[in-house]
């Protein structure tokens, strides 16, 4: 008889990364809805809803392909969804047209960091003032969890959070205006992003330098404590506490 479980691949937590023992993120995400009380909500990456069926209102929703598994009909107004790439959805000029300016926005798309870094980007120009951009999968706890090997979830049915964290470390890098906070939300994290100015051009001007220099970067290789060791996890629920004033 065996005394001890045995873990799972790809599950267990390596010494130097994220402890992510907060509250999980989704719920963060529903305290936020209600802290924030947001006109319009913006979410890359919705695929089968379940995020989605947690606001309560107007929103737009962006996924390559949806699955929708979960009630989506809350008491918004207006809920729009977009099946295409984010990048074509900005690319389109929808939310200038609309005047449409996200208060709430939670980045969920593609695990590639030029991907979710595009995303982030195209967010900030677009939000109120005194928005908030949630980045997801910005704390993983292993190394497995952060290859950019998209099979990897998919064969494996692992945890993956993929490069995100590396639009982390360029915001710390290109942009020290912003005002970031890694929750230690459960299962792999969450940036919470304020302080955003939608002028500022930082990073489309320099977008080709930021990826050339972290593109090929290997968090295993760097060494996971010079990454984690540029902050300090936030308690999730400190945070909503601040958020609630």
């Amino acid at each position: 008889m065996a005394l001890f479980k045995k873990k799972k691949p790809g599950r267990h937590k390596e010494a130097g990364f994220g402890e992510n023992t907060g509250t999980h993120y989704r719920k963060v995400l529903e305290n936020l809805f209600k802290l924030r009380a947001p006109e319009w909500y913006l979410e890359i990456g919705s695929r089968d809803g379940r995020s989605l069926s947690l606001c309560p209102c107007n929103y737009i929703a962006i996924d390559i392909e949806f699955k929708v598994e979960h009630d989506t009909f809350n008491s918004a107004q207006q809920m729009m969804f977009f099946q295409q790439s984010s990048d074509d959805f900005f690319a389109s000029g929808f939310l200038s047209r609309n005047d449409i300016t996200p208060d709430l926005a939670f980045v969920d798309g593609l695990h590639h960091f030029e991907f979710a870094l595009r995303d982030f980007m195209n967010c900030e120009r677009n939000m109120k003032p005194g928005g908030l951009v949630c980045l997801h999968d910005v704390s993983p706890y292993n190394a497995a969890m952060t290859t950019r090997d998209t099979d990897y979830t998919n064969v494996l049915k692992r945890p993956w959070t993929g490069d995100v964290w590396k639009v982390i470390a360029a915001l710390l890098d290109y942009r020290p205006d912003l005002d970031i906070n890694i929750l230690n939300a459960e299962a792999t994290g969450l940036g919470c992003i304020e302080n955003l100015d939608p002028s500022n051009n930082t990073l489309f001007e320099r977008y080709d330098e930021i990826v050339k220099k972290y593109i090929d970067v290997d968090l295993a290789e760097l060494g996971p404590e010079t990454y984690f060791g540029r902050f300090s996890l936030t308690d999730a629920e400190a945070y909503l506490a601040r958020q609630a004033g």
